[in-house]
């Protein structure tokens, strides 16, 4: 019997909360300019902006794996700034039965456990086909990566 598994990456953001979710709340597909040797197509399939209920085609590549996954925007929660992406086709359903994505940005000053500053928490939530298939850590390399470079970004504007 499957299990659902989930691991998460925190990264610590020096821009403003805001600017770094409103970029993946509304320019979510300026990843292929910015990012074009990981990122290599994006187009709507259902829909044509980024609300809940969406669909896209994205092409990227991790490593010298080339992956096509169609994702569907399952939730966007504008006042909690937190975005779930869930794979519905490609690549990611055969090692896959379930990939889910969570990007939740939020300050740390409003958080009791932790200390200021700034946050970007993707959480991937995933059922592997068989127990062969390893954990997606590329996928949260990727959005480490991802993360840091929107950041610096946004921190020198």
């Amino acid at each position: 019997m499957s299990q659902t598994e989930s691991i998460w990456i925190k990264i610590q953001l020096k821009c403003r909360t805001e600017k770094f979710y409103d970029f993946f709340r509304n320019h979510f597909g300026d990843l292929v300019n910015i990012f074009p040797q990981q990122f290599k197509s994006f187009q709507f399939v259902e829909g044509d902006n980024f609300d809940a209920g969406n669909v896209v085609l994205l092409k990227y590549e991790i490593g010298s794996e080339f992956i096509a996954a169609k994702i569907k925007i399952k939730v966007v929660d504008d006042v909690k700034q937190y975005i779930i992406y869930q794979n519905l086709d490609g690549d990611l359903v055969k090692p896959y039965k379930l990939f889910r994505v969570k990007l939740e940005v939020f300050n740390g000053a409003s958080l009791s456990k932790v200390g200021g500053g700034s946050f970007a928490k993707w959480t991937v939530e995933f059922e592997k086909a068989n127990e062969n298939v390893p954990p997606p850590e590329s996928h949260l390399e990727m959005f480490a990566k991802m993360s840091k470079g929107i950041d610096a970004y946004f921190s020198k504007n």
